[in-house]
């Protein structure tokens, strides 16, 4: 395991926290449209996903699951944490007002949840990443020592040759 892997994985943790607290205040403050947009319960939803689930996991499920979880289950939770990400910060810089018309508190939170969700986002493609490049190299090294396994099993030719029965 890298060993900047772990300091990473709490930075992102304090990024989704920092997205939890982001949205609950815009939920919390504007009274229009906004306070009932779906988009700030999906921000939500990513930082509670990141900060229960998914950070818990990837930093975990290498000390106790290691076999299954570097093979399957790591690379998947990477994805798709990395995916909300994208999805969310997007879809929330594209439906908020243009910088200038922005003048009240709520729009600039607004403003900086779309900041800190874009930086998760990238946290998440540099962990991706590594995670895909350990996913190939486990892969190339499993397929390794099972041509090997196979040579080791095969007995050589000469005894092959020697151990078949004799012709009448």
């Amino acid at each position: 395991m890298l060993s900047w892997v772990y300091p990473l994985r709490i930075v992102q943790a304090l990024f989704a926290l920092a997205t939890i607290g982001l949205s609950a205040y815009v939920i919390g403050t504007l009274y229009d449209s906004w306070s009932f947009s779906n988009l700030n319960y999906f921000m939500l939803f990513n930082g509670c996903w990141t900060t229960v689930v998914a950070v818990p996991y990837l930093g975990l499920a290498p000390l106790w699951f290691s076999r299954i979880s570097h093979e399957l289950v790591i690379p998947f939770v990477e994805v798709v944490t990395m995916l909300l990400w994208l999805s969310g910060w997007i879809a929330l810089s594209a439906m908020i007002p243009k910088p200038g018309s922005c003048n009240y508190p709520s729009c600039h939170g607004l403003q900086a949840l779309i900041v800190v969700a874009a930086v998760e986002w990238a946290l998440f493609v540099f962990t991706n990443y590594f995670a895909l490049v350990d996913l190939k190299n486990s892969r190339k090294n499993h397929q390794n020592h099972h041509a090997q396994d196979q040579q080791q099993q095969q007995p050589p030719v000469s005894e092959v040759t020697s151990a078949a029965p004799e012709e009448v």
